[in-house]
């Protein structure tokens, strides 16, 4: 059984690489993202909230997450024990469906 940890990163917003620079340092410790959420707040500041599988259990996420709390734009690191996670409830009136470079309405 795999094990879900939900992290919470405070961030200064500069550039989409931030994303992907969260995202590569748990691929690079073989570790699996489950969901990303980004809240953006002020002065360039955001939220992000995580949720990290070990699945293949070699033992590297407290080792990943130590190792994301010393990036450059990254304020803290939270783990977040306990946390539960809702989908979020999403409202539209009209869509619009792209698949293979073909637009259906």
């Amino acid at each position: 059984m795999t094990q879900e940890r939900i992290i919470k990163i405070e961030a200064y917003y500069r550039d989409p690489g931030l994303l992907e620079r969260i995202a590569a340092n748990f691929r690079r410790f073989w570790l699996d993202i489950g969901w990303m959420n980004m809240e953006t707040g002020e002065n360039g500041k955001c939220t992000i909230y995580m949720s990290i599988y070990d699945r293949s259990k070699l033992g590297n996420l407290d080792l990943s997450i130590i190792t994301l709390s010393k990036m450059i734009d990254i304020d803290f690191v939270e783990e977040l024990e306990g946390a539960r996670y809702n989908k979020f409830e999403i409202e539209y009136n009209k869509s619009k469906k792209y698949e293979w470079g073909v637009v259906s309405e």
